[in-house]
């Protein structure tokens, strides 16, 4: 599938992976994205979410989160983006609301995928110190998207529901070092799990996020990678793969998640850093 956001989070929320003839960081933004809100709350949670395979049983694909949480009972509003290269060539973005009771948050989410409108609901608990866990629904089922003719065609499903994982910043199932010897072109090390059919890195401008920036603008660099399945240690520079990177400055502080998935699009680690430039 061409994935998709959705869920909660307090303000913004990112998604992105790829499927369908798409590039994972699409070059055109939405010319009339939503007002990013800045959160109230400096508690970063980054995590994923998966599509449930029985909902889509062509390509069910997982994607990273990232959303700031109230830290108390309250309502919260949002944004959220589809941050992937939809099958017309652009960002998609729309909005969130939703209210944080005890240890659970739930609410509705609305957008558009590939100008197609669509919406849903979501419902989370706190699974743990640091995380949440809930699951997410989109009104009307499954739905298939195609575009083109043959043999130019990308299609892909929208699932119907699916799952989400949320951790605070720095936990996870995973551990990510960052090297900084050559500061300005950083070294990630992780360990992907032995079944591991790709992985996916983001890197995001911490600040950015901080102050309600959005996708584009905070999102540094991000690679896709088809990956062996060793298990064994491996490490990624910043700015390689396909996509360009943006240059990190001096002085900011940065984010890296870490995803790996299966064939099947189950997610087998999820892990995230902070790092500063010197």
């Amino acid at each position: 599938m061409l994935i998709r956001n959705f869920i909660p989070g307090y303000l913004m929320l990112l998604l992105s992976a790829c499927g369908g003839g798409g590039s994972n960081m699409p070059q055109n933004p939405d010319p009339n994205p939503p007002t990013t809100t800045t959160p109230s709350t400096t508690t970063l949670y980054i995590g994923y979410y998966t599509e449930d395979p029985t909902a889509d049983p062509n390509d069910p694909t997982p994607g990273v989160i990232y959303v700031y949480l109230p830290d108390s009972d309250t309502g919260f509003n949002g944004e959220f983006f589809f941050s992937y290269q939809g099958c017309l060539g652009s960002y998609d973005t729309g909005l969130l609301a939703g209210n944080r009771s005890g240890m659970s948050i739930s609410g509705s989410w609305s957008g558009n995928v590939d100008g197609t409108p669509a919406s849903g609901t979501f419902r989370g608990d706190q699974a743990g110190t640091f995380s949440y866990s809930g699951s997410w629904t989109h009104d009307g089922g499954s739905q298939d998207f195609s575009f083109g003719n043959p043999p130019d065609v990308c299609s892909y499903t929208f699932a119907g529901k699916g799952n989400f994982v949320l951790y605070q910043i720095q936990n996870g199932t995973l551990s990510i070092s960052v090297g900084l010897t050559s500061p300005f072109t950083p070294e990630f090390g992780f360990s992907p799990d032995p079944g591991a059919a790709a992985y996916k890195i983001d890197v995001f401008d911490q600040a950015c996020l901080a102050s309600g920036g959005g996708v584009s603008a905070c999102t540094m660099w991000e690679d896709h990678v088809v990956n062996s399945g060793s298990g064994l240690p491996m490490t990624e520079t910043y700015g390689s793969g396909v996509l360009a990177a943006k240059p990190l400055v001096s002085g900011n502080t940065y984010v890296v998640s870490f995803l790996s998935y299966d064939t099947g699009g189950s997610v087998l680690d999820f892990g995230s850093n902070q790092f500063l430039v010197p």
